[in-house]
Parts: C-alpha cells; structure tokens; sequence
C-alpha cells in the first residue's frame, strides 16, 4: 500500500476532531439540531485551518443515515461514497480550474434534479473567488432562489474578491488561525499513533513556523520524520528548516540591553558565518522584541505569547532589564532597520549599524521627574539666582575688542528743538491712539504705514510724535524730507493739529560683524559657566547649541 501523507491520514471525520475552530462548529451542529438549514455556506479563512475539511463533514453530516449527536457516522453508504469521492450528490469543484460561465450554467442545469440517493444535493467550491464576473452573475439567479434540495458550500482564502451581491445570498463562517499550542497537542498525538519520539521544544518550533496552519504544521512534520526518523527534536528541524537556535537571538538582544555592542556584533557575525538568511534573523530579531515589549507591559501573559515556559522565563528577566518606553523605541528602531535590510544588498552592514544603534537606547527619564528636579534647582538659591540678584562684580564683562564706543541712540530728525532727550514710555491712551492712527494711516497710505510698523512708539505730546527704530535705514526712509512731509500731513489729518514727526535709530544694529560674534561668543563662555545651565544640561543629557538675547 502506497504511503499517505498525514494531513491526508489524520483529516478529521467528525465535527468534534476539528482543531480551534470550535466557534463554527457549534454553530454548524445547533443548525443541524434545530433544522435550520441555510442554502449557501461561505467558508473564509487562511490555508490549511479546516474549510474544505468542515465542508465535507458538514455534507456527510446532511446525508448520513445514522447521524448521532448531529456527528456523521462514517459507516453508511452516503458517509462511505462521500469520504471516497464517489457520491453522485456531493460535487466538489475547484473554482480556480473551472472559472467560466460554462460551467456555472452546468451546475444550473444540474440543480433541477432531486439527489439520487441522499436527503441533499450539495456543491462544494474550493476557491470560488476565482471565478469570473460572467460565472458569479450566472450562479446569482440559482442562488437567490435555490431547490429546496441543494446546498451550496463555498470554500476561499480570499473573500474580499467575491461580489457582493453573492456574499449577502450566503451564510458567512470565517475560520481562525489555529493557535500553536493546539496544533503541538495535535502534532503530539500524530506522533503517538506513528510511534514517532519528538520533544516538546520541537512541537512548539513546528507550530511556530506552521503560523496557524495545521495542515502546514502536519507537512512540516511529515518533513521532519523523513530528515529525522523515528527521534525527532528541535536540532534536527532546526537545520532541517535553516532556523536559528533561539538562545543567539536572546543573547544578541541580551547584548544590546546590556549596551554591549562588541556582544551584539559577535552574535551577528555568528549567524553570518553559518549562512543563514540575514533578512529572516532581522525579523526574528524584531519578534524577541516585541515579546520583551508585551512581556513588559502585559506581565507575561501566556495568551499574547504562545510560547514555552523557558522562552516565557528567559522574556521575562530580559523585560526586567529595560523600562517599557526604552523597549518601544528599540522596536521603533529595529523595525526600521529590518525593513531597509530587506530591500538592500547590503544587510549584513545595515544590521551591524542597528545593533550598535540599539546598544545605545538608554532609559527614558519621564518628562515629570525631569520638571521636578529643574523645579528643585530653581527653588536653591546658592544653585540659581535671578540675574538681578547678581553683583555687578560678578557679572561677565561683555565688551567687543577693538569697538569704538557708541551712544545709544542718535536723532535723525527732530523738528521741534536740536537735541532729543528719550522719553519715557508712553501711557495707555497714547498708545491707543497710536494704534487708532496706524489703522486708518493703512487704508489712506498703506507705502508709509508699512514704514512705520518698524518703528515702535516712544512718546507722544500735543505738538510731536517720538518714533524709535532698531534697524538705521527704516529711520532714514522715515527722515527723507518727502516722506516726512507727508507722514506729517497725515498725522494733521487724524489728530486736527499740526504734529512734528521724530524718528530716532538704535545704534546697536550698526554692530560690525566682527564685534558680534565676538560678542556672541562671550555670551556662549558666560551661559557655560552658569550654575544653573550646567545643572540642566546634566539633567537632559544636552549641550549648548545656540544664545540668543532679548537685548537689541
């Protein structure tokens, strides 16, 4: 007798033998009990958890002659010719190889005659969204208004692909991944029945590269006893499958939260020299974080996880090593990373860049206990004083070499006396009625009213306005005897009296270039220096990088 392989060998025959899909099957035995029979079956989920499966025991269970609990028997003459292919009222067709319309309209055709021996006439079509637009509109008819002895059972990977109007004519069942531990207690008792020894490290590594699959996990283990024999264990699919030995990943993460970058680069070097796919070890790279990260969070939770009790341990000392907003950004990171090696031919030197990276991520320090010790350091009155507080003794000199000394300010026009004494600032009304001016003076002259916006107010009386500019040229665009006469007459025309105009210029813009960065530079030596800007560049882990005054 020829070999069978043991997804085909060990296919459940019975509702109860389906592995993690318990939600639709007992919906499909409750249907069943109360005779709630739907026409159109549509079975959606990834490959390899169980839809063609379910939907021959669903067709045996429809036909069988001595169902019990709803469950086919398996021994009468429909359950035989259906488990054996050769029924003449359970068509299976495969959607990707019978696409057209022709053969929809076979089916039609089909449809009108009673089943020849059992209870229904049932069609089951295996990726039936690869059926054309012509074969779905020609299967809408007999969908909508079906023989009361025909079921229709439709089995896809890809449901989004299946028109609408064929969507809402069917029942919709969307089958889970399988969750590892389910598939190792299957693939466990495979191996008890083949008489195969296979460890429990070895179980969990087949269910972890099945990713949900059990008919995956079956093949794999199939694989695994034609490499291994009778024993098999975690080395001999490891090798079987290029997979890396767990404890290198764990150890180049342990190195990179230890800040051991030297650790983390031998690790690497390791896995180059065996050969092994650099891309794939980034990814599981990223995995090992992210089990940190939810062990972190979650407290190492087994549901989140699905792995053994070592690996469960050994996260769980390395997430007590690092808090979770380092971990967070470690992940950020290698994400990253992981993703530009996967599309450059250079990943070896990618990744050793990203391991060093990683080795950097320090502990975040939270933004509240950063405030509070700025807070402290303020509130200590040797730590930090007020620059008024400060002696004029202690105060740093700021003086450019080489600068001759100015006066701080220079008229440029005065027309009500010589000379030009400051005056002190102006009160509330004359700035309100500065402010009332330079509306109006925008719609009546808006050339001159975008002069005098670079001016400030400096005083006001009955017969002058006193105007200080910080950049020279403004004020001698404002000095021109044209431009003067005129902003004159406007402020004549708003305030009913004649009114002189003065415009003064601060000499501290006319700084030569030279004598600025000097300047800047001494400021950069004084803010060094201070107690209070080396306390919190300690603090945040800064440095200086610019100065900048409020003096003009």
């Amino acid at each position: 007798m020829t070999y069978q392989v043991l997804a085909r060998k060990y296919r459940p025959q019975t509702f109860a033998e389906v592995v993690g899909q318990e939600h639709i099957t007992t919906t499909l035995r409750n249907a069943l009990a109360s005779g709630r029979i739907h026409h159109a079956y549509l079975f959606t989920g990834v490959r390899g958890v169980g839809k063609t499966t379910v939907a021959r025991i669903l067709a045996r269970a429809l036909n069988c002659e001595n169902a019990r609990d709803f469950e086919p028997c398996g021994k009468c003459s429909p359950c035989s010719e259906i488990a054996a292919g050769r029924s003449m009222d359970v068509q299976e067709i495969d959607g990707a190889s019978n696409t057209g319309v022709d053969d929809v309209r076979e089916i039609r055709e089909r449809v009108k005659y009673m089943p020849s021996s059992g209870r229904y006439k049932i069609y089951i079509i295996d990726e039936v969204h690869m059926l054309s637009t012509a074969a779905f509109n020609a299967l809408l008819k007999t969908l909508e208004e079906p023989p009361a002895h025909v079921v229709f059972i439709f089995a896809t990977t890809e449901s989004h692909k299946i028109p609408a109007t064929i969507l809402s004519r069917c029942q919709r069942y969307d089958f889970r991944r399988i969750p590892a531990p389910l598939i190792a207690a299957a693939l466990k008792r495979i191996a008890a029945r083949e008489s195969i020894s296979i460890d429990e490290a070895a179980l969990a590594l087949i269910a972890r590269e099945a990713t949900g699959s059990l008919r995956d996990a079956q093949s794999l283990f199939d694989q695994a006893i034609a490499f291994s024999g009778s024993a098999v264990n975690a080395n001999s699919i490891e090798s079987m499958l290029g997979c890396l030995d767990r404890t290198i990943l764990f150890d180049a993460v342990s190195a990179c939260l230890d800040h051991d970058a030297p650790r983390a680069l031998a690790a690497l070097e390791s896995v180059f020299l065996t050969g092994a796919d650099l891309v794939r070890f980034a990814g599981d790279v990223l995995e090992v974080l992210r089990h940190i990260l939810v062990t972190a969070e979650c407290g190492g939770e087994r549901a989140s996880l699905d792995l053994p009790a070592d690996e469960i341990a050994a996260l769980t000392r390395l997430a007590s090593t690092a808090d979770a907003p380092q971990l967070h950004q470690m992940f950020s990171l290698w994400y990253g990373v992981a993703e530009s090696a996967a599309r450059s031919p250079f990943p070896k030197m990618l990744l050793e860049v990203g391991f060093i990276r990683l080795c950097r991520v320090s502990a975040v320090k939270p933004i509240a206990e950063i405030v509070a010790r700025l807070d402290s350091l303020l509130d200590d009155g040797s730590a930090a004083r007020a620059p008024s507080q400060i002696a004029p003794a202690e105060r740093t000199p700021v003086t450019p070499p080489a600068a001759a000394p100015k006066e701080s300010a220079r008229p440029i026009a005065a027309s009500a006396s010589p000379t030009f004494e400051p005056a002190p600032a102006p009160d509330v009304e004359s700035e309100k009625r500065w402010e009332e001016f330079m509306r109006w003076v925008i719609v009546e002259k808006p050339q001159i009213a975008s002069i005098l916006q670079q001016g400030s107010l400096e005083g006001m009386d009955k017969s002058a306005v006193r105007i200080r500019c910080v950049k020279p040229h403004f004020a001698e665009m404002l000095a021109e005897a044209d431009r003067k006469q005129k902003t004159e007459e406007l402020l004549a025309a708003f305030f009913k009296r004649p009114m002189a105009l003065m415009v003064n210029a601060d000499s501290a813009t006319e700084e030569a270039p030279l004598a600025r960065g000097l300047r800047k530079k001494e400021l950069v030596r004084e803010a060094l220096g201070d107690d209070v800007v080396k306390q919190a560049a300690e603090i945040l882990g800064a440095q200086l990088h610019d100065v900048k005054t409020t003096q003009k």
